[in-house]
């Protein structure tokens, strides 16, 4: 089982119900809070599909790689194929994991492989300059500074660069 389920936004907003379910059967007394917050929340959640499904539209199909097998639910709900070089960040590739994603990056034609902020691993810089292509960044949202947890705009913010960045790695601008 993955646990990136809230790359996809309209998987995020089904969590955000369950949350305010949770919240009123613990404090039914504030269920008018939480119901118009869980309101607002979802709305944002549906817009953000909306938009990035008519941003990634022109690009439905493609493969996009990423360092560790971050992107599964993102990458079903918008209709690409998703490769990796690890299943976790942890892990160090294998030579053959490397041959594999060098295969599935030739026949994708990518710009870019999709790294994450945290990634500094000198086998993905290598294969990213081995290839000729340039590292881009894709955030799972997994680490951040105290100010980005406080910040309600962070989820939109990152999710709207992430898209941007796939957007390049697959040669829009």
């Amino acid at each position: 089982m993955n646990p990136h389920i809230w790359l996809d936004p309209l998987r995020a907003a089904h969590q955000v119900e369950t949350i305010r379910d949770g919240l009123i059967q613990a404090d039914p007394g504030c269920a008018s809070g939480y119901r118009q917050r869980a309101a607002a929340t979802t709305a944002q959640l549906r817009q953000l599909n909306s938009d990035f499904a008519a941003q990634l539209q022109p690009y439905r199909g493609k493969t996009f790689a990423a360092f560790h097998d971050v992107a599964p639910y993102f990458a079903d709900r918008y209709g690409f194929k998703a490769v990796f070089l690890v299943d976790v960040p942890e892990m160090n590739p294998t030579p053959a994991a490397l041959e594999r994603l060098s295969a599935e990056v030739k026949r994708g034609d990518l710009r870019a492989l999709l790294s994450e902020p945290q990634e500094g691993g000198r086998s993905f810089q290598s294969l990213a300059s081995d290839l000729g292509v340039a590292i881009s960044v894709f955030d799972p949202l997994e680490t951040g500074s105290a100010e980005d947890a406080a910040d309600p705009d962070t989820y939109a913010r990152v999710m709207r660069r992430n898209v941007a960045n796939l957007t390049r790695a697959l040669g829009g601008r």
